[in-house]
């Protein structure tokens, strides 16, 4: 028996970012214990097995950055030998930022158990103030381990799992990862995600990326009498890059900014400062100095 729950939160950061989240928590998967049950799991009570299984999550994401029309770009680095200056015998190894615009579905489509480039960003052909791509970066919080082994009969049943990400046109004829008659008939899908990637453009294209994001879950008994949230979350980042000017949460209503040349005790200054006691949180300190700064 299982009931498994599943808690989805959308985070909105003042900074521009949305964080995508899902735990897993409610009743374990399990069996009757004998034999040599433990091969496929933990004992977790007097005559009941937790079974070994996997969580897996695919996420459709349709992001438009800065209009309908985006490209994806894929960022990393590589070592650059370079003498040093003052000791030319000698060579330091420098990080040196790796570009290059993905141009078709193949090439956006990263598989599980490979190494992706660690920035994947989807950008509009408009620049921020300092020139480059407004994009926003996926950043995937992931530990799905091996995918279903592709010669396994019901593998095509779930092919989203093979990949971490892949990004694809967005087709009406393509609105999700998978049908519901999937799990009816593993053996002969209605869908198949891998007819998805089948080479097309994607530069200028409207773009949909597909996330995979999971984790392995073998019970244990701290998982009776429901599994716990705690280290059982994964889920993803839309993070802005390059798509503002600066940090956006700079310009938030509450921010407050003063120079050393400032005092910090004067309300045009810093409002805080012109808070009741009843309404401050901060302890009421001892007067102290340290290094030029002083405290009354």
């Amino acid at each position: 028996m299982l009931n498994y729950d599943y808690i989805c939160d959308l985070v909105f950061h003042p900074n521009g970012a949305i964080e995508v989240k899902v735990h897993a928590t409610g009743y374990i998967g399990s069996s009757f214990l004998f034999g040599a049950a433990r091969r496929f799991g933990n004992q977790v009570g007097e005559h009941t097995l937790g079974t070994v299984h996997t969580h897996s999550v695919n996420f459709k994401v349709d992001l438009d950055v800065g209009g309908v029309e985006n490209w994806v770009w894929a960022e990393d680095t590589a070592f650059v030998p370079t003498a040093v200056p003052w000791s030319p015998e000698h060579q330091i190894q420098r990080l040196q930022v790796t570009r290059k615009l993905l141009e078709t579905e193949d090439q956006a489509a990263f598989p599980l158990g490979t190494a992706p480039p660690r920035y994947v960003y989807l950008a509009s052909n408009h620049s921020n103030k300092w020139g480059h791509p407004r994009g926003y970066r996926i950043q995937v919080v992931s530990f799905p381990g091996e995918p279903l082994p592709q010669t396994s009969s019901m593998e095509r049943a779930f092919s989203w799992a093979r990949y971490q990400l892949a990004v694809t046109q967005r087709k009406e004829e393509e609105p999700s990862s998978i049908s519901i008659y999937n799990l009816n008939d593993p053996w002969t899908p209605t869908l198949d995600f891998t007819d998805f990637i089948n080479n097309e453009t994607i530069a200028g294209q409207d773009l949909v990326a597909w996330v995979t994001t999971g984790f392995l879950h073998i019970p244990h008994a701290e998982d009776v009498p429901n599994t716990v949230t705690v280290g059982n979350g994964v889920g993803f980042f839309l993070r802005p890059y390059n798509f503002f000017d600066q940090d956006p949460s700079f310009d938030s209503a509450d921010s407050i900014y003063f120079r050393a040349d400032q005092d910090p005790r004067a309300c045009e200054v810093n409002p805080m400062a012109c808070l009741p006691k009843y309404a401050a949180c901060a302890p009421d300190l001892p007067a102290f100095s340290h290094g030029g700064f002083s405290y009354n």
